[in-house]
């Protein structure tokens, strides 16, 4: 049985191998991660499974001003204060199709219910990605197709951490 262990700090040096997994259009620069890190707010998990880096999940919250995350800034304010962006939840290929990604995803989402969010947007590529969020209760708002240049159909979600109970 595999032995998975979360880190919240780790020198984003070492981190920047997730970026390979994506298309040349959506990786991030290490100085572009660095802006993230030190956004206010922002929240940033790694999982290793055997001691080996695994995956990566970090968020900025919507009332953050950061240009990453302009598409979803028009939001209504009432919206935005309880909301975060879920900016990355990536697997290493070695270790995708097992299970990781979806235990990834669950301790981010704990973490960012325990921070207070109510509300997760964020931006899921065609298979793998789009599913795990659907698993999750993500509702899909919009297409976008080539998003970034990456030839790939990415879709915004929405996804409800907390239900309303009525008062």
């Amino acid at each position: 049985m595999a032995i998975i262990k979360f880190s919240y700090a780790v020198p984003l040096e070492q981190t920047m191998v997730f970026e390979s997994v994506y298309h040349p259009g959506l990786q991030l620069e290490l100085q572009q991660k660095q802006e993230v890190w030190e956004t206010p707010g922002a929240f940033f998990v790694w999982m290793t499974v055997d001691g080996q880096l695994a995956g990566e999940s970090y968020g900025i919250p919507l009332g953050s001003s950061s240009e990453l995350i302009e598409d979803l800034l028009v939001l209504p304010e009432s919206e935005k204060e309880k909301a975060v962006c879920c900016f990355s939840n990536t697997i290493l290929p070695a270790f995708q199709k097992q299970g990781y990604g979806s235990i990834l995803k669950a301790h981010w989402l704990g973490l960012a219910a325990g921070r207070g969010f109510d509300v997760v947007y964020g931006h899921a590529r065609p298979g793998g990605s789009q599913a795990l969020n659907a698993k999750f209760g993500a509702v899909f708002l919009e297409n976008l197709p080539d998003w970034f240049g990456s030839g790939e159909d990415y879709r915004k979600y929405r996804l409800v951490l907390k239900s309303k109970t009525p008062s």
